[in-house]
Parts: C-alpha cells; structure tokens; sequence
C-alpha cells in the first residue's frame, strides 16, 4: 500500500504533491481501523467459540496486516483456537485431529496438552501389551517436546520399557546418564536408579575385564564414568581406578620408565589412600631402580640422562645415599674423561716426536682413567713401537711365530717333511726363515724357500711392526695362511 502511494505521488502535477502526506496519513489511519475491526470482529469469534471461524479470519488478518502489535495479537488468539479445538478434538477422542491442532496451535500450553496426549496414549499401548507402540509415544514426547514436564517421567518408563521387553542395557543406562545429567534427584530419576543397579555390576566388571586385558584408557573412561553417578559406591570405584593406575604404574616399571610409574603410583594413592603405605615401599624400591638405571645410562656415557634418573631419586627420599654416591661416581668419571683427553694428547705429541716408550707410559695413564678403545688402540702400536725399536728382526720372528698360534711355521715346516719324503736331502736346497727390511718403515719380509729338481715353493709374507700384521706376497704363500 505504501509503495502504491508513493507511486501514485510520483505521477501526479507538481502543485498537488504537497497535499499528499495528509492523504498519506488519512489512509493509513483508515486502514489501522480496518484491521481493528478485523482483529475485534475475530476476538468476538473466539469469545463465542466459534473456533474455526475465528482462525479464518485471523489468517486473512495476519496474512494483510500492517500494524505489528495487531498481528502479534492475532497470531496469539489464533494459536489459543488451535488450542481449544485440540482439547475438545481430545473430549471427543478424535486423537489424530486433536494431535494436529495441537501442532498448529505451537504454544506452551498446547504443548502440555500434547504431551499429556501422548503419554496417555504411551500408557494405554503399555497396558494393552504393545510396549513398541507405547516406546514411539515416548519417543514422541522426547523428540517434539523436550522442555515437557513429563522428560523424567517418559526417560524413567522409556528404561524400563528397555528393561523389561529388549534387556537393552546400553540403552537403559544412556537413559539414566541423560535422566541423571539433566534432572539430578528428581524422584523419577531416583526411581530409575533401581532399574539400573539390576546391571551395574556387569558394567563394573566389563571396567575390570579391560583392565586385565591391559586396555587401561578404556578402563579408566568406563570407571570415571560411573564414579559420576549415584548407582555406584564412589569408595570402591575409585579404589579400582586406583588399581588402574597401579597396574599401569607395574608395566612401565618392566619397560623401565620409572618417572611415569612414579607419576602413576602417586595417582594411584590419591584415588586411594588406604594404599599409600604399600605404595611408598613400592615407590621407594624404584629409587634402587633409579640409580639401576642410571648406571647403565652412565655406562653408556649418557651423564644427563644417568644424572636426571640420579636426581628423581630425592623426589621420592631426600638426600637419598645411594644417589649421592652414584652423583659422585659420575663426576669422578667426568673427572677422569677430562683427564685422560689431556694425557691422551700429551702421548700424541710425543709419539709425533717418535718419542715412543714415553708415548707408551702417557697412553696408559690415559686408558687407566677412561678405558677407551682408541687409547687401547694407541698404547698397543706404541708397545710394538717400542719392541720394533729394540729388536725389529726379534720382534718380526715373533710375530710371525705368534700368528694364529704358529700356524705359518707350523706348515711350512709340514711341506719340508713333504718334499724330503719324495726327495733326497742333496737334491732339497733349503733357505731356512730369512727377515729382510721390506719396502716401508718398520716393514719386514719374511721367507722361506724350499727347491727340489722338479719344483720350487718360495713362501713370503711382510710383515708389519706397528701394527703385527702379516700380508702375503704370492698365492703360494696365500693358501698356505687358510
């Protein structure tokens, strides 16, 4: 209507524009009434019960409606006709009519009535044995009404509906938390807590069956989740959250992470305190794991990691001993590392300077603070050093006769045998061991040459001073070595 006058205003010359808003004002005054009339003539309709003939109205009213708190208004008394002619839908009986206007009327009050309906209606399919019927008029309630004063009461029979016809009991108790979480000590929710104590047991013990089975997560879910309802005593069922924890404590002491048991084993006592006394032994016997532990972290020269487990000790006894002793046994041998690195290269300069009988008695003072190999390495080179500079040519024999436990001498000496048995001693030419200096500092060869008129086995090896090792020269002298 608005946009029709400004439209109308638009078209007409300029000298009549100006009387417009009168006209604009007049109309809309004239229109008000109308809807006045409208809203009084509809008012008059439900006041005489004439319900069917007051929504006709009332619809066109609200469908035209200018004025907001008129249609607010008429919008109120048609929903109040739904509601009346769904209670007399209900007088007569007429349930589907009476559920329909109900709908429509979509107010607090019909929603009373409607649930009130369908709780009638649940009871009577109760009674006649139909508990699926009855178990969907609940359903109803709950899913089309959920602020109903009737919740406690539809959630209490739903349980029991569960109960009694499927033995669901998943579903009983998803019931029960939700009747509990929303309504606590309302006295249907107080009446449902018989029917779940009829189970609680089994669900106890499902929480147990995962412990066992080493489900600890789960466990600990299915038991706090109980220990939040008043079905359950809390005393036991915190005791066996602590048994919980305290298993989980027993498999991380077996996997050596004594810090999370640790962590575990005081939770344990707080769910629990009629534990703590065996748990403080128990605990206390993980500080002798600490310090356990922390030897052989220390052995593998990881020092943070051995002084951290040395340390977690006084979290659980102060001033523990065996934990200082440990603490100063791992600075003594920090000590020592730094030490021998000094000593260890003080022999390295002096075996740079060939100097290495001195080199010999650094690199053991070396290995006698830290064992390490490459100082075992070093003092061993320096000891043939030593011996190569006293008697290289003695050393050599030595070294070859010491080779797999005078396995070279050994069978050169079995082929000699060999050769003499075939030959005469005339016609054998024998060389006997020669050592000559070999290409190469502190270098040998070895030799050893037996000549027959028919064959010739020349056996040569150098051999190396530093390091005792041996090198054939020739494939003669290879084979003989496997």
């Amino acid at each position: 209507m608005i946009c029709m006058i400004k439209h109308f205003r638009t078209t007409l010359p300029r000298f009549m524009r100006s009387l417009i808003p009168g006209f604009t004002l007049i109309l809309i005054m004239m229109l008000s009434g109308c809807e006045i009339n409208r809203l009084r003539s509809a008012e008059e309709l439900y006041r005489s019960q004439r319900y069917a003939g007051a929504i006709e109205e009332l619809d066109t009213l609200i469908r035209i409606a200018q004025n907001g708190a008129i249609a607010t208004r008429a919008e109120l008394i048609r929903s109040n006709s739904y509601l009346e002619l769904g209670k007399t839908a209900v007088e007569r009986d007429n349930r589907p009519l009476a559920i329909r206007f109900l709908k429509l009327a979509n107010s607090e009050a019909a929603d009373l009535e409607l649930g009130a309906l369908y709780f009638r209606m649940a009871e009577e399919a109760d009674e006649a044995g139909n508990r699926t019927l009855a178990q969907k008029y609940l359903e109803d309630i709950l899913r089309e009404i959920p602020d109903s004063p009737l919740v406690p009461q539809v959630v209490l029979r739903r349980m029991s509906i569960y109960m009694s016809e499927y033995q669901d009991r998943n579903s009983t108790w998803e019931d029960y938390k939700y009747l509990y979480d929303n309504f606590p000590n309302n006295a249907y929710e107080i009446q449902a807590r018989y029917i779940v104590m009829q189970f609680i047991d089994s669900r106890i013990a499902y929480a147990m069956l995962l412990r066992d089975q080493e489900y600890y997560d789960d466990a600990l879910k299915e038991l706090f989740e109980l220990s939040r309802y008043p079905v359950v005593d809390g005393k036991h069922i915190n005791s066996l959250i602590s048994d919980v924890y305290q298993a989980q404590a027993e498999e991380f002491i077996d996997a050596e992470d004594y810090m999370e048991a640790d962590r575990l084993y005081r939770i344990a006592v707080q769910y629990d305190p009629s534990k703590e006394e065996m748990i403080t032994k128990r605990l206390e016997s993980i500080t002798d794991l600490y310090i356990q532990k922390g030897d052989s972290l220390l052995q593998e020269r990881d020092f943070a990691g051995a002084m951290l487990h040395y340390n977690k000790t006084f979290q659980i006894i102060p001033d523990y001993a065996p934990a200082l002793a440990a603490i100063a046994r791992l600075q003594k041998l920090q000590e020592d590392i730094r030490q021998a690195e000094i000593i260890f290269a003080q022999g390295e300069k002096a075996e740079a300077a060939q100097k290495y009988s001195e080199a010999l008695g650094l690199y053991n003072q070396a290995i006698a603070l830290d064992p390490k190999p490459e100082y075992r390495s070093h003092a061993g080179i320096m000891q043939n050093m030593v011996e190569a500079q006293r008697d290289p040519v003695g050393f050599a024999r030595r070294i070859l006769a010491d080779y797999r436990n005078g396995l070279i001498p050994a069978r050169v000496a079995t082929k000699r045998e060999e050769v003499l048995r075939t030959h005469n001693l005339n016609e054998v030419r024998d060389s006997g061991w020669k050592f000559l200096l070999s290409t190469g500092q502190y270098k040998y060869e070895a030799r050893y040459d037996l000549l027959t008129p028919t064959q010739t086995f020349l056996y040569v090896w150098q051999i190396n001073l530093r390091d005792r090792s041996l090198i054939p020269l020739n494939k003669l002298s290879e084979a003989l070595m496997k």
